[in-house]
């Protein structure tokens, strides 16, 4: 039979990623393959020596998190990936993924394992990737909303018009107007169709999820959003954790979710009144998201379908904007996966609150 124990042992030598184990009695290190240099930039042979001077480099915003991980990892309680952050005078964080193992031998002796992984160049893409998903996302309102509105303001004019008509218009400028009418219809009809399929499109992925500050993340979708409302002329302002809350998030799908419902407080809201949204831890291990308005609220018969595909409650906008009744039930989704709940409170004529909950992490 193959000597597997040897096998393994010279494929967690020769692995780019670091290998390691550590003795939880002996408190050190008792293995360290070769990437530890190229990795973490030490010495292999030193990495005891220098274990304190790498645990200072930890992002301060990690340190607590992690004390909470190798708590459970000592108990073997811990199975699950995380992600840290090391801090690099003048250069940016590194990113490393530790996948932790466990054994406790029959004499009770704990041995960590582990592999560490440098994921700072997919990070980064990220990062840059969910700056450019925002800045589009924000785009694509600004130009529906203002292409919309161009559009029913000529439909309205043309109403207008056509009911000014004498009872018996020339024939062609009753068929020019009516032309006009219909064109600007399915104009405004288009425009939203494409950025209803821009949503759906982009919510039929795979969810990737990642340990974020949830306040940190979500600054730059808010201050986007706040600067569209601002050349909308509408008030809008947002409020978020003075600490760091951390959560396991898709960044991508979770902006969408935030804007869209931003997006339908817009819609339902009369020019003037403002626009909030709140982020806040809410009570131990939950982090809550409040999108809040003074619009025309959701009548009580159709709270209950707010959130069904399709639904019976899906209503224009106020200045005309159609809807598919698919965003709602599509936030519930991706909430749903990020093992969160969606709920909303409204009251007509007054506005309407949509709370999100998610699970620390």
């Amino acid at each position: 039979m193959p000597d597997l124990a040897a096998f393994f042992f010279r494929q967690a030598e020769a692995s780019i990623h670091v290998q390691f184990v550590y003795s939880v009695a002996e408190s050190r290190f008792v293995f360290v393959n070769a990437a530890y240099a190229a990795v973490l930039h030490g010495t292999v042979g030193q990495e005891n020596a220098e274990l304190p001077a790498l645990l200072a480099r930890l992002h301060p915003d990690d340190r607590a998190f992690l004390a909470r991980y190798w708590q459970l990892w000592q108990r073997g309680q811990m199975r699950d990936e995380t992600e840290v952050r090391l801090q690099q005078p003048g250069q940016p964080d590194q990113w490393l993924c530790l996948t932790p193992t466990y054994q406790q031998a029959a004499d009770g002796t704990v041995l960590l394992g582990g592999e560490l992984r440098d994921i700072s160049a997919t990070k980064h893409y990220q990062q840059n990737a969910d700056t450019f998903n925002t800045r589009k996302n924000a785009v694509l309102e600004i130009v529906s909303h203002d292409l919309s509105g161009a559009f029913i303001q000529v439909q309205q004019l043309t109403q207008h018009l056509q009911a000014e008509l004498p009872a018996q218009p020339p024939n062609h400028v009753a068929e020019l107007l009516a032309v006009l009418e219909a064109t600007s219809q399915d104009s405004v009809r288009m425009i939203r169709d494409f950025i209803n399929l821009e949503f759906l499109s982009s919510t039929n992925t795979d969810l990737k999820r990642s340990r974020v500050d949830l306040g940190a993340t979500l600054r730059v979708s808010l201050a986007q959003l706040q600067q569209e409302h601002v050349l909308l002329g509408q008030p809008f302002t947002y409020t978020l954790p003075t600490d760091p809350v951390y959560v396991q998030l898709d960044t991508n799908k979770f902006t969408q979710v935030l804007t869209n419902l931003v997006s339908n407080a817009l819609k339902f809201t009369p020019d003037g009144k403002p626009v909030a949204v709140h982020v806040e831890a809410a009570g131990p291990g939950t982090v809550q998201v409040r999108v809040q308005d003074e619009g025309i609220g959701i009548p009580a018969a159709l709270l209950p379908h707010v959130f069904e595909r399709f639904t019976p409650a899906r209503r224009p906008g106020l200045r005309g904007e159609p809807t598919t009744g698919l965003g709602l039930a599509l936030c519930k989704t991706i909430v749903e996966w990020h093992q969160g709940t969606i709920s909303v409170a409204s009251t007509e004529g007054q506005g309407s609150t949509f709370t999100i909950e998610l699970p620390q992490a």
